[in-house]
């Protein structure tokens, strides 16, 4: 269905436009798959952008980079129109249809349109593809999730076939079913294979697709490969023996509880490893393994999962990570007793809304992906316990994930959210919460309802200011905040009593609260990069600080009361602003890192003499320094 042009009330102004003009000017071909470029806005066939994709990337008119395309309807309409009634012998019917056409602006509303499109469709269905057009089917079949995208399609082709990015069209798909005839020849020795490209068909290419599957899979099957490998069985053409697998399966389905097709991590390891390419697809025959519980696909090139997946009614755990997984099939949320779904690294954009009716799961990984938003219906996982999103593309989050009323870890690393949904302070049980590199402004107060939050982490994000209510979170033992635009810390800050880490490295923070001496279980307190002045003097109640990083602010001084930290084991203030150090530190007993480089001291500090012998102390870049090497040349 092409989109509707938008609507008007004045009569187009037609300009008779010639055959050359719904031509492609490299091919000469009828732009019956006309797509315009961006940002030149030259329109050429699909043909020849994929074949410039695949190459230099330029226009082949101008030569500018090409950044974006899209369907261009109203040629595609004029060649179909000039397909159907050729301009040279029927140029009043073909000018008298062309007028009609483009006074008819909603388009999807013109049946006499509709027909001759869907024929001319057909006609270039039925007539053979061209190489290029052949090279973006096979891409197409592989990713039909990213219609218009043809850039990525191609790039990731050429990822699963590893196929050098600066070969020709022809060449790529040469390669390619040069590697699917030697696959083929591989698994059924007898299967006479041709090197001529009359054979490089989008028939003979997914016919070889699906029964190299079938065979890759029914060699891992226990007792598969014996099978197999039987003289009457290996003397079978693929396509006859690919069709044998089902009954096999049949009668051997009840024996299967357990599927680990990985590549071995070893392997994997080895360097310049040339792994055979041998499954892009499942094939539907895996839906008859009835009994399988679970199934591990890892570190393979799968682009696509068939419908038949729904039919494993027993699977409980699911892995198909590191693959090119584009999208996944409604029929996924049929696998009712589903406890651990692993996707991460794949190419997923998005999940269908039938991911909710997976009642019974537990474990959810998307990390690595491409998606942009989530179905309100992951809400409905009343059973889930942890969610990893992190490195998608997530703007924002749905509303009803304050649903999963189980969920003890969310990560959300990664990602673009520039606000979170008052709901999140319903997630009861939530335990650690990963939001590190996003665009948050500021933290909704229902943040202070996690009542069982252990780890917050906010790093590299874009926060000025942080909700009273976080003094709520009782059992919060990590915060990192470190890389925001923070300029001051709430006092109730101060309530968080089982916090023993707080990162606030490169802040904008001036003072501290108070309130910070009431942080009785601190053991690491990261101030570095901040615009500090001073510090209060409660920071001596910090009874078990073992870790304090004050690099890089603008101390004058330190209070004495900093001589009260007996249990601290590293001390850095390195470039302040420090013209003396306070006697109570020589009383640190427990210190062996001391960093006072950088500061402003004119005399030695007599205390150091007092530390500890195995104390680290660094003290250059002081002015003392100076003087002393300059009395020694005098």
């Amino acid at each position: 269905m092409m989109p509707p042009t938008s609507t008007s009330s004045s009569k187009v102004n037609l300009c008779v436009i010639g055959s050359n003009n719904i031509k492609d000017a490299t091919s000469g071909k009828l732009m019956a798959h006309a797509v315009v470029l961006f940002p030149c806005g030259h329109t050429f066939n699909e043909d020849t952008v994929i074949q410039r994709l695949a190459g230099d990337k330029l226009c082949p008119l101008d030569g500018k980079p090409i950044e974006g395309h899209a369907p261009n309807h109203t040629v595609r309409q004029l060649a179909a129109t000039a397909k159907l009634r050729p301009l040279e012998s029927s140029r009043e019917i073909y000018i008298e249809r062309l007028i009609s056409l483009l006074e008819e602006l909603q388009i999807p509303e013109n049946p006499t349109l509709k027909k001759m499109v869907e024929l001319g469709d057909k006609i270039h269905a039925l007539s053979p593809l061209s190489i290029p057009s052949l090279y973006g089917a096979i891409a197409h079949l592989h990713f039909p999730d990213r219609e218009g995208d043809v850039a990525e399609q191609v790039r990731s082709l050429d990822q699963i076939y590893r196929i050098e990015s600066n070969l020709s069209v022809e060449e790529k798909v040469s390669c390619i079913f040069q590697r699917l005839f030697n696959l083929a020849t591989s698994y059924s020795p007898m299967e006479r294979t041709s090197k001529n490209s009359k054979d490089f068909t989008l028939s003979n290419y997914s016919s070889y697709l699906l029964n190299i599957s079938r065979l890759w899979l029914w060699g891992r099957l226990p007792g598969g490969k014996e099978y197999l490998n039987q003289a009457e069985i290996k003397a079978l053409l693929l396509k006859i023996k690919g069709e044998l697998l089902a009954q096999w399966i049949k009668e051997h389905d009840e024996d299967i509880s357990c599927l680990y097709l990985d590549i071995p991590l070893k392997i994997l390891e080895e360097p310049n490893l040339d792994l055979q390419l041998e499954i892009t697809i499942l094939p539907p025959e895996i839906g008859q393994l009835s009994q399988l519980e679970r199934l591990f696909i890892c570190h393979r090139q799968l682009t696509a999962l068939s419908a038949e997946i729904g039919q494993l009614s027993q699977l409980e755990q699911l892995n198909l990570s590191w693959n090119q997984l584009a999208s996944l099939p409604a029929e996924i949320g049929q696998l009712s007793q589903l406890k651990k779904l692993c996707l991460h690294s794949n190419k997923l954009t998005m999940l269908p809304t039938e991911i909710g009716q997976l009642s019974k799961l537990e474990k959810l990984e998307l990390s690595n992906n491409q998606l942009v938003f989530l179905p309100a219906e992951i809400g409905q996982l009343s059973k889930l316990e942890q969610l990893d999103l992190s490195r998608n593309q997530l703007v924002f989050l749905p509303a009803k994930i304050g649903q999963l009323s189980q969920l003890e870890q969310l990560d959300l690393s990664y990602n673009k959210l520039t606000v979170l949904p008052t709901g999140i302070g319903k997630l009861s049980q939530l335990k650690h919460l990963d939001l590190i590199d996003n665009h948050l402004n500021a933290l909704p107060a229902e943040i202070g309802q996690l009542s069982q939050l252990e780890k917050l982490d906010l790093i590299d994000n874009h926060l000025n200011a942080l909700p009273m209510e976080i003094g709520q979170l009782s059992q919060l033992t990590r915060l990192w905040l470190s890389d925001n635009q923070l300029t001051a810390l709430p006092a109730e800050i101060g309530q968080l009593h089982s916090l023993t880490e707080l990162y606030l490295v490169n802040n904008q923070l001036a003072t501290l609260p108070s309130e910070f001496g009431q942080l009785d279980e601190l053991r690491l307190l990261y101030l570095n990069k901040n615009r500090l002045t001073s510090l209060p003097l409660t920071i001596g109640q910090l009874d078990s600080l073992q870790e304090l990083y004050l690099d890089s602010n603008r101390l004058a001084n330190i209070p004495g009361t900093i001589g009260q930290l007996l249990d601290l084991d590293k001390l850095h203030l390195s470039n302040n602003r420090l013209t003396s150090l306070p006697n109570g530190l020589g009383r640190l007993s427990s210190l062996r890192e001391l960093y006072l480089d950088n500061n402003k001291l004119t005399t030695f500090p007599r205390l150091l003499q007092q530390l500890p012998g195995h104390c680290e102390v660094d003290v250059r870049g002081n002015p003392f320094l100076e003087n002393i090497y300059k009395s020694k040349i005098v």
